[in-house]
């Protein structure tokens, strides 16, 4: 026997008790593929389409003029199916395609009854549907349009907004604006104490293994991703953090500049002048009320 043979590295089987037989253990199975589901699945989506969606269309457009066409019938259909096209759930589908199928079938037996009786019904749902629509429309139209904003006043620099003119009403994009930033400063905050809480330990952890490796462990608390330091990410980080900062202090400290400063101005005091004549109209109004 060589030496290789003799010293050869056992094999690495699991230990059977003595009454289990190893040929008779079978081997794991493969985990099956996943199944397709039947709204995805070629065999059902593709005979759908074609034989059941677009003949439904093309009964309900008709094939010898007007007479055969049903317009109430071809709306619904792609009413239907546009609003059913997310289900999933196998009992609602075969219900649907089975209600489908039925009309189908009366286009293709040309059961003129049936299908005129659909098509009135139909056309009857429309016109409520469309007069409804409509009702609507009018109302949204018929309701008073939201003022057009009028100057009323200097609108003071803060940190979230420059000097503007205020605005009455004001406009939502400003309110969402000055509500997103002060959500931004907040987050930036919370998150500078953190990386500044972070960076001491750092420093002290690595100057603690340059102790303890002394000279021959240089190389290993040296950082090839950041080669300002360990804390060279964290630092550019806080520095980014500290001129949006130096920013918004700008914002809240600029001045109103000359054009828009006597516009405001113009503005305020048409407003006066306007106010003064109608509380003199006013007043005109309640002394003839008086002497009549």
């Amino acid at each position: 026997m060589s030496r290789s043979a003799k010293y050869a590295a056992p094999s690495l089987r699991p230990l059977l008790p003595r009454h289990i037989d190893p040929s008779r253990i079978k081997a794991p199975r493969t985990k099956p593929p996943p199944a397709v589901p039947f709204f995805r699945d070629p065999e059902h989506t593709i005979p759908t389409k074609w034989s059941l969606y677009r003949p439904l269309l093309r009964f309900a457009r008709g094939s010898l003029g007007d007479e055969t066409a049903y317009p109430s019938v071809g709306r619904e259909v792609k009413r239907l199916w546009k609003s059913r096209r997310s289900w999933t759930s196998v009992p609602q589908v075969r219900t649907f395609l089975q209600g489908q199928y039925d009309i189908l079938s009366a286009f293709q037996d040309n059961n003129i009854s049936e299908l005129d009786e659909l098509e009135a019904r139909l056309a009857n749902n429309h016109r409520l549907h469309d007069d409804r629509v409509a009702t609507k429309a009018a109302l949204e139209a018929a309701k008073p349009r939201r003022p057009r904003p009028r100057i009323v006043g200097f609108l003071r620099p803060t940190l979230f907004n420059p000097p503007l003119p205020r605005l009455k009403p004001q406009p939502p994009a400003l309110g969402a604006m000055i509500h997103a930033r002060l959500r931004r400063r907040e987050r930036r905050m919370e998150r500078r104490k953190e990386y500044a809480s972070l960076r001491p330990d750092m420093k002290l952890e690595v100057a603690f293994w340059k102790n303890v490796l002394g000279r021959e462990g240089e190389h290993l608390t040296d950082n090839t991703l950041s080669p300002g330091g360990w804390d060279q990410l964290l630092r550019e980080e806080v520095e980014a953090m500290d001129a949006r900062f130096v920013k918004e202090n700008k914002r809240a400290d600029m001045v109103y500049d000359e054009a828009m400063y006597e516009r405001i101005e113009s503005a305020k005091k048409a407003r006066s002048e306007w106010w003064t004549k109608k509380k003199a109209e006013l007043k005109a109004e309640r002394l003839a009320r008086k002497s009549q």
